[in-house]
């Protein structure tokens, strides 16, 4: 057995016979000061998760909203410029364009969204919207959404 040295804590590792003596000879010896630790690691740990999971959360519901901002405006726009453009049943191209400008202008669920393009089509009875924007952050951080593209469709049918 190695020389015990005063404030040191010994544990043995190895084998034990029932009178619990050690046959392999081998000691940890270790230094340690005192029984008490602190918490304070785990306490920031728990924090700094606590923190990641709130940022995330807040992150992945403003994208929620920027996507749906983006989708309810550019459904809105076609379905006022189809109802204003339609002439017995089938849109008409340049009426349809001149709607949706003016409705992406002046509609308050249009004002937060920088409006980067918009394509509008007509294929018979069908109008189709195709816009892409970027959506300003309420919160005032400074950091707006990606461009966030969305897809449209109104059509005209005869109700018997």
């Amino acid at each position: 057995m190695p020389k015990r040295l005063p404030g040191f804590r010994y544990f043995v590792v190895g084998d034990f016979d029932w009178l619990g003596k050690s046959h392999s000879k081998c000691w940890v010896r270790t230094k340690m000061k005192s029984d008490r630790g602190t918490i304070a690691p785990l306490i920031a740990t728990y924090l700094a998760l606590i923190l990641l999971s709130v940022f995330g959360s807040v992150a992945v519901v403003t994208a929620l909203v920027a996507v749906n901002r983006v989708q309810g405006t550019a459904d809105m726009a076609i379905l006022y410029a189809h109802d204003r453009s339609v002439t017995a049943g089938i849109p008409n191209q340049a009426q349809l364009s001149h709607e949706i400008a003016l409705f992406l202008q002046k509609a308050p669920s249009a004002q937060r969204l920088v409006i980067l393009s918009t394509a509008a089509r007509v294929k018979a009875e069908t109008s189709t919207l195709r816009m892409c924007a970027r959506y300003q952050n309420p919160l005032g951080i400074g950091v707006d959404s990606a461009i966030i593209c969305r897809e449209s469709k109104a059509k005209s049918f005869l109700v018997p």
